[in-house]
């Protein structure tokens, strides 16, 4: 069995905000940010190019042929360090997800890494239609959210930012500022594209932007229920959970089942703070509508670990285990308390930036927590996944240090933001108070 072998380059396909097709999110963070290229350096966009062309790119002949022989690509680094640093992985994760093995993925690629594409059918979609979302949260950008234009301008000095299309312009149409890059889902032949596979798709992951306020998402919703594959489709979000349409729940009805991520990583100001605008009890409330809804539907806590927030981590679980009062969310066995991963990008919100007092501060608490689940008795199966977290995260943080590198750029991004948004890290997160 292969140590680095992962289902993702035989049956999957991932498309960015802007439409350029990547081997899977977590490359976002390696310099080529895992995007495909043609033979002349521009990349595959699934709004321009043949998207089952896009399948033999030469880095995913390349990284089939290497994760056959057990090697890591470069694109796969993410995954490679947060497993050794004893993180869950996305590889690990889709290993798990999918029963598609090594053994198959033998037999369906040849000697230079290809496969024939309409022998090996995709059956699993990354899909992002659009930039359009309604926060700006700390450790996001432009790429991601058009919310963020008006405070990129604004901490950088610049209208444009750089994207893996090239630099892209900001600019004010109407009483909005606008950039060109996004609008690739309005080109019918990506939608010819899913329409050939809708047969065999079984997994359909939506993020953004915010999918809950992209009409192009609620379109693709409602052909899967018209041409009848919407009964076979797990439709799975990454969601900030700010909205909670009556529409999508009751489009939701169609699915096989449906799968909520909900990028909730605090309570109150703290969440608040790390992704503003958002409201607090307005998020509570939409979870426990999740959590109340019937069927098909299951939920989970996605809470992104970052410098901001990694000493507020313990505080949300306990919330979680003994005061939220959740049915659903993060009620099986893979996810008793949350889902937990660490923000690799931007570097200077990375955990591994802050000064080493303060993360033996941190890992005091993370210690206090499992004596704290003793005393609170917390059954051994969530108390195992608890101490998994804890210390998966703490051997993380520990691992290594960018505060040489990157600490002063921390400094002065919070200094900046927080003047453009009236906020105060001390006023969030006093543990900061020795060392701003």
């Amino acid at each position: 069995m292969s140590d680095t072998f992962c289902p993702i380059p035989w049956i999957f396909q991932a498309a960015r905000a802007n439409g350029d097709v990547r081997v899977c999110c977590q490359a976002n963070v390696t310099p080529n940010r895992g995007v495909l290229r043609k033979h002349d350096g521009t990349a595959y966009n699934a709004g321009k190019d043949d998207l089952q062309e896009a399948r033999n790119a030469e880095l995913m002949k390349t990284m089939r042929s290497q994760m056959l022989l057990g090697e890591w690509n470069e694109e796969c680094g993410r995954c490679k360090q947060e497993e050794e640093a004893g993180l869950n992985s996305r590889r690990q994760y889709e290993q798990l997800n999918w029963n598609y093995t090594i053994d198959q993925a033998m037999e369906e690629t040849d000697l230079d890494g290809s496969i024939e594409v309409d022998e090996t059918p995709l059956k699993y979609f990354d899909l992002r239609f659009g930039n359009f979302c309604n926060l700006k949260c700390r450790m996001c950008g432009p790429t991601d959210s058009d919310s963020w234009y008006s405070d990129w301008i604004k901490i950088t000095g610049k209208d444009t930012f750089k994207e893996t299309s090239g630099e892209v312009k900001i600019y004010q149409k109407g009483n909005k500022l606008v950039c060109d890059d996004y609008d690739w889902v309005n080109h019918e032949p990506f939608w010819e594209h899913l329409e050939s596979n809708s047969q065999h798709i079984q997994h359909v992951y939506f993020a953004g932007g915010e999918p809950m306020l992209i009409e192009r998402h609620y379109d693709f919703l409602e052909r899967c229920i018209k041409n009848g594959s919407a009964k076979n489709i797990i439709v799975e979000y990454n969601t900030n959970m700010s909205t909670l349409p009556p529409r999508v729940l009751k489009l939701w009805e169609g699915f096989k089942q449906v799968r909520v991520g909900a990028s909730v990583d605090g309570m109150n100001e703290v969440l608040e703070y790390q992704r503003h605008p958002a409201k607090w009890n307005k998020i509570l409330k939409n979870l426990k509508t999740l959590d109340n809804m019937p069927g098909n539907i299951m939920a989970w806590l996605a809470f992104t670990v970052t410098a901001y927030n990694v000493n507020h981590m313990v505080d949300f679980m306990k919330w979680k285990l003994k005061d939220s009062g959740f049915k659903k969310i993060n009620s099986t066995k893979r996810r008793p308390i949350i889902t937990h991963h660490v923000a690799h990008h931007p570097k200077h919100l990375n955990i591994r930036v802050l000064p080493d007092e303060m993360k033996s501060k941190i890992a005091s608490r993370f210690e206090e927590f499992h004596f704290w689940c003793i005393e609170e008795e917390i059954p051994d199966n969530t108390f195992k996944k608890a101490m998994e977290i804890t210390k998966s995260t703490m051997k993380y943080m520990m691992s290594d240090s960018y505060y040489n590198e990157y600490w002063d750029e921390f400094l002065d991004y919070t200094k900046k933001l927080d003047k453009i948004r009236n906020e105060n890290l001390l006023d969030v997160e006093p543990v900061f108070q020795e060392y701003v």
